[in-house]
């Protein structure tokens, strides 16, 4: 069993988009056949890798905006005593 942790489906998602355009641009169609200038696999590989760099940058990027607390926990008697308040 592979150690590598699984794509996430925003990955998935993100390298289809990808590599349907990339194809779209290394596919010529000609009179009665296919010119691919690229492997078709090659391609899928890419697509995954450059995928997974955006999401990884993306979430790098929201770090920031996260909570910074990560023992803080918001309860319902929490929010109830706010409305009481009010």
């Amino acid at each position: 069993m592979s150690k590598e942790k699984p794509f996430r489906l925003e990955t998935k998602s993100l390298a289809e988009h990808l590599y349907v355009d990339l194809m779209g641009r290394n596919v010529v169609l000609a009179e009665g056949g296919v010119k691919m200038t690229v492997s078709a696999e090659n391609v899928a590989k890419l697509s995954f890798m450059l995928a997974e760099s955006f999401l990884r940058v993306q979430d790098d990027l929201n770090a920031e905006n996260l909570p910074k607390d990560p023992t803080f926990k918001l309860g319902v008697e929490d929010i109830a005593n706010w409305t009481k308040g009010s």
